[in-house]
């Protein structure tokens, strides 16, 4: 399966619900933090790489070195408020 933003999108939803969702992963089982686990559906074609371009597309930003969540590169209180944004413009809720 192929991770999509629309996928992206249902699963921040979820994750925005966890009492600290900063360096929680959208696309790891229970949102864990990222570890590119090999259970999920949408890693068949290669380790996940293509769920964190998603991600940071989403929220308007560019990977860094090694820094893929935007957590960490925009800082938490950033990070979450450009989510929030862009899942209301692109009508997610």
């Amino acid at each position: 399966m192929k991770y999509t933003e629309k996928i992206h999108a249902k699963r921040l939803l979820g994750m925005l619900n966890k009492k600290n969702p900063c360096l929680c992963c959208p696309q790891e089982r229970h949102y864990g933090i990222n570890e590119h686990n090999d259970d999920m559906p949408w890693q068949e074609d290669g380790d996940g790489d293509d769920a964190c371009h998603i991600c940071m597309e989403f929220v308007n930003t560019k990977q860094t070195d090694w820094k893929w969540c935007p957590c960490l590169i925009l800082g938490e209180k950033e990070a979450i408020k450009r989510t929030w944004i862009a899942l209301e413009e692109k009508g997610y809720i």
